[in-house]
């Protein structure tokens, strides 16, 4: 019987040691494993790295010509104002310049109107 345990307790050892290599090759598999994902993952950054810097770069370029779009629009938009001022100066300068001429000028051709009309009159009277 003694050598019934001796030999259950051989083959037990047996299956322990079988199962601890098992589990010593498996944990290998498993570093190299992890280590294969580590690489990865450190290529993946050093990749990513310069295409992140990139965005940055191009978001700063583009906060600069929005920022310069902006102050162009409202150069425009002063611009306009300007002229429209200029062109309400300009429209405001034609009325009064018509409102203190017209009168003496349709005066005038009245006037000279009237004179022909007199000299007419007083030459067809010569002539009759």
């Amino acid at each position: 019987m003694e050598t019934v345990l001796l030999i259950a307790q051989i083959v037990a050892l047996l299956g322990v040691t079988a199962v601890c290599v098992f589990l010593v090759i498996v944990l290998i598999r498993v570093k190299e494993t992890l280590t294969n994902i580590e690489r990865d993952i450190k290529g993946v950054t050093e990749r990513t790295m310069p295409v992140l810097e990139n965005i940055d770069y191009v978001s700063s370029r583009l906060r600069g010509i929005t920022d310069n779009i902006d102050d162009q629009v409202l150069m425009v938009r002063e611009a306009v104002g300007s002229m429209k001022e200029i062109a309400d100066n300009v429209v405001n300068l034609e009325r009064e310049v018509q409102a203190r001429l017209e009168g003496p000028i349709l005066d005038t051709v009245s006037f000279v109107a009237a004179i022909f009309k007199g000299v007419k009159t007083f030459a067809e009277r010569l002539r009759a």
